[in-house]
């Protein structure tokens, strides 16, 4: 299904982070619909480029992004821009204090306000309030750079885990369903050995699917996403590399006395 999926018109985060979760979602369904409808396959693309054409991947891409952004509002400052801003505060310890520092001298340097210390535990939402308003002006001020600085790829990995745990009840639901109904198909229908097995096979696959719906898609595989893609968005605020090292003269490097050269054992390997 990638093939058809590439000319579907949307957008690499579009693709990646919501079509892709809703289509996981449907996966159960369209397993059983082609073991039972094996000739539907040949036709998987005509139906992909009508329904592109149609708006329909569209709209689920957006049911997607919707169920996504429902569950970061509940998740709150566990995930998404209030995750990172709450990283950016002096009362949490997940970033080096030392390393905080740093994100705060450049913020300021472009006129960002963020609170001191003193000031934090005087009124720590207003703290974090300066805090999530510079996160929205760093991720403007990054965007066109995302590529450059695998900022994007973050992003798509954190996007695709929201929607996915925002769709988390419909695929727990249309899995149960595409299993209830496979197993009642297989007990009703008379079907040579070859081909039981192989829908006892597909039994088994959905009831894989099914546990890693429950055990996998959680808030903790969000968080830990959100934080990924935090800690990428403030690398962003620490200064370039200094490029004024110089390099060694030819006259410095003939007065250089040679070093001993090291045993095959002990040269380093890549």
């Amino acid at each position: 299904m990638t093939d058809p999926l590439r000319s579907v018109g949307l957008s690499r985060y579009e693709l990646n982070a919501r079509l892709k979760p809703a289509l996981l979602a449907l996966l159960p369904v369209i397993i059983v619909a082609l073991f039972w409808y094996p000739g539907a396959w040949s036709i998987v693309g005509s139906v992909v480029a009508a329904a592109s054409a149609c708006g329909v991947l569209y709209g689920i891409a957006q049911l997607a992004r919707y169920r996504g952004r429902i569950a970061e509002h509940k998740l709150n400052r566990q995930v998404g821009r209030n995750h990172t801003a709450r990283l950016l505060t002096h009362s949490d310890e997940t970033i080096v204090a030392e390393t905080k520092v740093r994100y705060h001298a450049y913020l300021r340097t472009h006129d960002k306000v963020l609170s001191t210390p003193s000031e934090e535990q005087l009124e720590p939402e207003l703290a974090f309030r300066r805090a999530r308003s510079t996160v929205d002006w760093l991720l403007e001020h990054t965007r066109m750079g995302a590529n450059a600085s695998l900022l994007l790829d973050e992003n798509v990995a954190y996007g695709f885990q929201r929607n996915l745990y925002g769709l988390k009840p419909f695929g727990i639901g249309l899995c149960i369903v595409a299993l209830v109904a496979h197993v009642v198909l297989l007990a009703m229908t008379i079907v040579d050995g070859e081909r039981f097995w192989l829908g006892v096979a597909v039994c088994g696959l959905l009831f894989v699917i099914l546990f890693v719906w429950l055990v996998f898609v959680t808030k903790a595989a969000v968080a830990e996403a959100s934080l990924a893609y935090a800690q990428r968005l403030l690398a962003n605020c620490e200064p370039p590399a200094s490029a004024s090292r110089r390099r060694p003269s030819s006259s410095s490097k003939s007065s250089t006395v040679p070093a001993k050269p090291r045993k095959r054992d002990e040269a380093s390997s890549c």
